[in-house]
């Protein structure tokens, strides 16, 4: 070993070694600047000397901007799924049957996107998704972004571990709001984030994993018993949750019962808990089924799930041109509510699912409130659906953009496309119009009233018409007017993201005007200016991806007509100046913030004090950032700011600062 790749070598081992004391231990030895030093050290010597890179060097977290071709890979171990119970009553038969005596585990069955790392003497070889439980995707160079994943245990065993890579509620909500809300749950970006394009995209998304069970493919007579398991595979630095209890089985409804009382306090996406036998060699006696273990049962709290079957699958396009299958069920009541029609997502969920028309399935709300397909009981008799090749609104044959999983209609005139544009600019979080809601929008375009935005402004000179043939009186069409000539008050941050361009939502439009981009003229002048993408992103916030669509997007001759055209229907194009204080105590620091506020609800309170008094407000933590203001629940954004040596600050001690400045809330 020469002299260069001997040193390589001795900084992966440094760096694991701190990176295992900063994230496991919480025991930091060096500083962050200090830890910054060698991981950079690190990164110039592999680009000098490639040769000597190691595939699961620490550097690896950051990712790779070439594409990702995902191979089919062949589970060395049965990945099998679990079979459900639905109440107690139920579990408490299998646990009889299978020894009340017996010791059981339970932990919490999360709800993410299933994972198999496989580690080779010591060193993670591939990451691959569960698949159809004999094969799954090699999604190996997305997992080892992970940064709680190690990349090389400290002993040079082997072990096939199972997890589940998922996204707490926290860090979901902060990421989601950079991008306007465009996510639905955290569960769905996950799953989406380890199939992403480009490795180095997936390293921006804050995803976790805890790992659950492991084989050993050399015997281990050392280990007995599944306990044992999970304290091995925290030996090892792999992450296991510590919310698990080793119980006899004639205490189980005591122990379910303090699981769901904590169900709603815990951070992370939970649908139920699992149940496993403790003895290893009784798994072993009771053995499995072609399908799920006989020794371990999924305990899911059923009130948000019933059992119903589809009758049908037909598809929504929304107004980006989205693809969105929805199965059509036997009516079930869920919730309060008769569902029928639940989401299936994507061709990727239906395909790793089995879904087809006639299956027997259960369904959930998700969040209490849009109906999805969760798991297949039993497949329907006409094999695995499959989307059409061309728009089922107007005939275009679809496309897939960019990383995504879904397909997409790329017809701008689709008659779909342009009624949900309607209903987008509309609803109450954008020009919140009052009178338009979405059945009054489809009778209008249905009757040829309206085609587009700017046909909105339009519908004045139409009053007398409406009345006539669109079975409106006079009072219901006077409001709906009224609400269309209101909505010209909107602000330029809320008119922006209406429109409906891709990416622009409301954060990316705040992120703009914060940095001097205050009107649309700007913002054209800046798209089409040299360098335009590169100078883009170099503002704090503004990501490679939401760049190249500004850029895109307003040099495109449709959307400078569309901004014309609401510009003479007289919607503000111009955000209104804020007004900033004289004291400037905040001057020259940018701020971002995370987690909940006794004293800010909602939080922006805070980051508005922060910005009158002559700080700036930014979204997410870079080396730029000078101040974290952390409340409870802080999300990953604490992390990183701690990785980078940002002053954090929590509630108390901002309070304490305004205080001393004599600044009253």
């Amino acid at each position: 070993m020469n002299s260069i790749e001997k040193e390589i070598r001795t900084l992966e081992s440094k760096i694991r070694h701190h990176q295992q004391l900063y994230y496991k231990a919480r025991k930091p030895e060096i500083s962050d600047k200090e830890f910054d030093l060698l991981f950079k050290k690190l990164q110039d010597l592999e680009k000098a000397n490639p040769e000597f890179a190691s595939v699961n060097s620490p550097t690896k977290v950051v990712g790779s901007d070439s594409d990702n071709e995902f191979h089919k890979y062949q589970h060395k171990v049965p990945v099998l799924s679990l079979e459900n119970t639905y109440n107690f009553a139920e579990l408490k038969d299998w646990i009889e049957k299978t020894g009340i005596e017996n010791e059981y585990s339970v932990e919490w069955k999360i709800d993410g996107a299933s994972i198999v790392l496989y580690y080779e003497k010591g060193e993670l070889v591939n990451g691959v998704s569960r698949g159809s439980g004999g094969i799954g995707d090699d999604v190996t160079e997305n997992i080892r972004t992970i940064r709680n994943i190690p990349l090389k245990l400290p002993e040079p065993v082997s072990i096939y571990a199972r997890g589940e890579v998922y996204m707490t509620f926290t860090d979901f909500a902060e990421f989601n709001e950079e991008f306007g809300g465009k996510y639905a749950n955290p569960r769905n970006l996950a799953a989406g984030s380890i199939k992403h394009k480009n490795s180095s995209q997936t390293a921006k998304r804050p995803l976790r994993i805890f790992t659950y069970d492991a084989y050993f493919p050399e015997p281990n007579k050392k280990i007995k018993y599944h306990s044992q398991i999970l304290e091995t595979m925290s030996d090892l630095g792999l992450p296991v949750s510590n919310e698990y209890k080793i119980i006899s089985g004639k205490k189980i409804e005591k122990v379910i019962s303090e699981f769901k009382k904590k169900k709603d306090k815990v951070d992370y996406p939970v649908d139920g808990l699992v149940i496993k036998l403790n003895d290893l060699a009784l798994r072993d006696a009771l053995g499995a089924t072609s399908h799920s273990p006989r020794w371990a049962r999924a305990f899911k709290f059923d009130a948000l799930m019933k059992e119903t079957r589809i009758v049908n699958i037909d598809y929504a396009v929304g107004r980006t041109g989205k693809i969105t299958p929805r199965a059509k069920v036997e009516p079930v009541l869920l919730a309060g509510t008769t569902v029928t029609y639940a989401t299936l997502h994507n061709q990727d969920f239906i395909d790793e699912m089995g879904i087809g028309i006639g299956a027997k399935v259960n369904v959930a709300k998700r969040g209490e409130i849009i109906p999805a397909v969760e798991e297949v009981i039993e497949p329907g008799n006409q094999g695995i659906f499959k989307l059409p090749e061309k728009c089922p609104a107007c005939g275009t044959v679809l496309l897939k953009v960019d990383e995504s999983v879904d397909f997409f209609c790329p017809n701008k005139k689709c008659p779909d496309r342009e009624k949900n544009s309607l209903i987008f600019f509309c609803q109450r979080k954008q020009m919140d119009i009052e009178g338009l809601g979405e059945k009054q929008i489809e009778n209008f375009y249905n009757a040829g009233f309206i085609r587009s935005i700017p046909d909105i402004y339009k519908l004045k000179s139409k009053r007398d018409e409406l009345i006539q043939t669109a079975g409106l009186g006079e009072k219901s069409v006077d409001i709906i007017l009224s609400g269309i000539e209101k909505s010209k008050e909107k602000d330029f941050k809320f008119v922006l993201p209406s429109i409906g361009l891709s990416e622009v939502g409301h954060k990316v439009t705040e992120i703009l005007i914060e940095n001097g981009f205050d009107d649309i003229d700007k913002i054209i002048e800046a798209a089409s200016a040299a360098n335009a993408r590169e100078n883009l992103e170099e503002i704090h916030g503004m990501g490679p991806r939401t760049a190249e669509s500004i850029v895109r997007q307003f040099q495109d001759r449709e959307t400078l007509k569309l901004i014309d055209e609401l510009k003479k229907a007289g919607l503000k194009f111009q955000a209104v100046r804020r007004q900033k204080s004289s004291l400037t105590l905040f001057g020259g620091q940018s701020w971002c913030v995370t987690g909940s506020f006794e004293n800010f609800q909602p939080r922006d309170k805070a980051m508005d004090l922060i910005v009158y008094y002559g700080g700036r407000k930014v979204t997410s933590i870079s080396t730029k950032t000078t101040h974290l203001l952390a409340g409870e629940n802080a999300g990953s954004k604490l992390e990183k700011a701690r990785e980078l040596g940002v002053l954090i600050v929590n509630e108390k001690e901002f309070l304490e600062i305004l205080k001393k400045a004599k600044i009253k809330l």
